[in-house]
């Protein structure tokens, strides 16, 4: 099999269609571009969400924090606790395993999050350290809850720019092969560990409840968007065309507006990557019926954000505007991330 996520068409074969019927206390469950569990617990309802680091070598410790927080974050709630489990190969030495923990915990302390449990172990089925972040959040009922679909006509919104986790791991693990690229883009992606979260634009969404007053079917007030999308594997494409697939709907992103930095276009050219497909952990997508709203509240918290597309019905397809070309053609799903091909 391919390195990488299963396709969309595997992973409803071979794990979706097998898991068993879901409790009346899980609102949410698993499902294709749903990264979050939602549990109801009586008075508060509990979002939870668990994710690997396989690509982040020594700086899977600072990653896997967030990519698990951003999946709450994704929800519009703010995640209060992370378990870390952590397989080390034997080749690591007892100061490796220490760095993982102490660059996790950095980063915990940074977005306000407790590290409350875990595993660790030295095994030989892997030459390279896996890390697994379980992440969850506690929230009243009263918090206002993504509709869980885009609604046709909805707008795509993007945060921050596409390819930043890509970016850093890239000008980490991959440094020899950039060597031709200018320093001070170098010392600019080696800083993009400091926006990987999307706790912030997470939050400010949350905070935000429909200005219709819209309920979901079970009475839950709606927010100012329907769906919320952090950007893991795939990039910015691949995620965009889950929100559409778990939406029932059609899309179009147009890629000559998706923000892209000098410092990971170079190094992407470098690379000969697709910025578009790479993993970008810090970006947020949001699928809003009130995008000029959510994009004043994210620009007065001082977070970047632009509209890049917008969901279509489902008879149109998935679309993408080439960068290059400026034509429309296929936007196909998510495959083996760009990172897997350096």
């Amino acid at each position: 099999m391919k390195i990488g996520k299963l396709t969309n068409e595997q992973l409803s074969k071979l794990v979706l269609s097998r898991l068993p019927s879901l409790s009346s206390s899980t609102l949410v469950g698993a499902d294709i571009g749903a990264d979050c569990a939602w549990i109801d617990l009586g008075d508060q309802m509990m979002v939870i969400s668990s994710d690997p680091v396989t690509a982040g070598g020594m700086e899977s410790g600072t990653l896997t924090v967030h990519v698990s927080c951003n999946d709450i974050a994704a929800c519009g709630v703010k995640p209060s606790g992370i378990l870390i489990d952590i397989i080390a190969p034997p080749s690591c030495s007892e100061e490796d395993i220490s760095r993982i923990v102490e660059d996790a915990s950095a980063e915990a302390c940074k977005i306000g999050v407790d590290i409350v449990g875990g595993h660790t172990e030295v095994s030989e089925s892997v030459n390279t350290f896996i890390v697994i972040s379980t992440a969850f959040g506690l929230v009243s009922k009263e918090h206002a809850v993504p509709l869980g679909h885009a609604r046709e006509g909805d707008s795509l919104i993007v945060t921050k720019t596409c390819g930043i986790e890509g970016t850093y791991i890239a000008v980490k693990e991959h440094a020899h092969k950039l060597s031709g690229i200018d320093s001070a883009l170098i010392r600019e992606a080696e800083g993009y560990s400091s926006l990987i979260s999307v706790v912030p634009e997470g939050t400010v969404c949350g905070n935000m409840t429909s200005s219709s007053g819209e309920t979901n079917e079970r009475g839950y007030k709606l927010g100012a968007a329907d769906l919320l999308h952090d950007v893991t594997e795939g990039g910015i494409l691949g995620a965009s065309y889950e929100m559409a697939h778990i939406s029932n709907l059609g899309i179009v992103v147009d890629e000559t507006k998706i923000p892209i930095t000098e410092a990971t276009e170079k190094i992407c050219e470098t690379l000969k990557i697709n910025p578009f497909r790479l993993i970008s952990s810090g970006s947020l997508l949001i699928a809003s019926p009130e995008p000029q709203r959510v994009l004043e509240a994210l620009h007065d918290a001082g977070i970047m954000a632009c509209e890049i597309g917008r969901f279509t019905p489902a008879e149109e397809g998935f679309v993408r505007i080439d960068k290059n070309s400026r034509e429309a053609v296929e936007l196909t799903p998510p495959e083996a991330d760009e990172l897997y091909g350096m």
